[in-house]
């Protein structure tokens, strides 16, 4: 005991005389912070791409069932517009530090337009979803939102002229039969809610895609920051036409979702600089799980047989797809 104190001690007696040198130097000291975070940040980046990928798509999957459970949670009372424009200008905020250390040059860009579309699709994507997590359990979204990986590799195969296989698009219609397995279009269970989550599925694909195409000039973080900054313009009208006063317990919950938006972007884009998307997108089933947690311990959710069956198969042809994908790459 005595000897782990003294080490203790001396580790903590370096932190701050490395600190302490730093004074007035915010480059230095955030240098001097990250210097014991780098031999984890190496043995990260020692990993193999697709496990570096399927850790940060996991990670953004997260982030995504607690920002549904959020919603699903402020949804009640607040307008979907206020709560899109909330959400961005807390992400915003989250982002400010990482500009402040690398400087507006981090901003350039040569392709504005680019991202000013993929602001609208990434807007369009954000107001459906919110609007179906407002009207529907968060683990039913989350079971249709697993289209996502299966819509997004089809548009990859039309808009990227990526390489395919007959295979692939019987994999695209099993999991379409998933999503109707968990909609039950004509049955009693029928969610018209879920309808929104189709919108949101279909405008996050071409989102998916784009960032794709951007990752190959800008980098995660200056592609996140641009997101948010656009999602402001376009939903700052919208907010004001429906603007209701949140209450100090909302806006704090707005702040922990601004927060998570920024995890997902920045998770989410990283997972797609460092493999192919239909390596990538399949690692997001693990929000069905996050979702249907949060959703039994905080709205006493849980899914029914439909979801999780319509999730699995949803998620199972995702999987096919994304091996039938791996082999084609390898034959060629």
């Amino acid at each position: 005991m005595a000897a782990g104190s003294v080490g203790a001690k001396s580790i903590g007696a370096d932190f701050g005389r490395r600190f302490a040198g730093c004074a007035g130097n915010r480059q230095s000291l955030y240098i001097a912070s990250m210097s014991y975070l780098s031999p984890l940040a190496r043995r990260f980046k020692a990993l193999p791409a697709v496990v570096q990928s399927a850790l940060w798509m996991t990670l953004s999957a997260f982030a995504y069932a607690a920002t549904a459970a959020v919603v699903h949670h402020v949804g009640q009372r607040l307008p979907v517009f206020e709560i899109a424009f909330m959400r961005n200008l807390f992400g915003l905020a989250f982002m400010m530090p990482w500009l402040m250390r690398v400087g507006l040059a981090a901003l350039h860009t040569g392709h504005l337009w680019r991202h000013a579309l993929r602001g609208a699709l990434s807007s369009l994507n954000m107001w459906c979803l919110f609007a179906a997590l407002s009207l529907s359990p968060v683990a039913d979204v989350s079971a249709i939102t697993f289209l996502m990986p299966i819509t997004g590799s089809v548009l990859a195969v039309i808009f990227l002229k990526e390489s395919t296989v007959p295979r692939q698009w019987v994999a695209a219609l099993v999991g379409f039969a998933g999503a109707l397995i968990v909609l039950r279009p004509g049955m009693a269970g029928f969610d018209p809610g879920l309808l929104f989550a189709i919108g949101a599925v279909i405008a996050g694909s071409s989102v998916a895609m784009l960032i794709k195409t951007l990752l190959r000039h800008d980098s995660a973080d200056t592609i996140a920051f641009y997101l948010f900054a656009f999602h402001l313009v376009y939903s700052c009208i919208p907010m004001l036409l429906v603007w209701v006063t949140p209450t100090l317990e909302e806006v704090l919950w707005l702040v922990l979702l601004g927060w998570l938006g920024m995890v997902v972007q920045r998770a989410f884009n990283r997972a797609m600089a460092v493999a192919d998307a239909t390596v990538a997108l399949p690692f997001n089933f693990t929000r069905l799980i996050w979702a249907a947690f949060f959703g039994w311990v905080f709205f006493a959710e849980f899914p029914d047989f439909w979801t999780w069956t319509g999730g699995t198969v949803i998620f199972a042809s995702s999987i096919w797809l994304a091996r039938i994908s791996a082999g084609s790459r390898t034959q060629a």
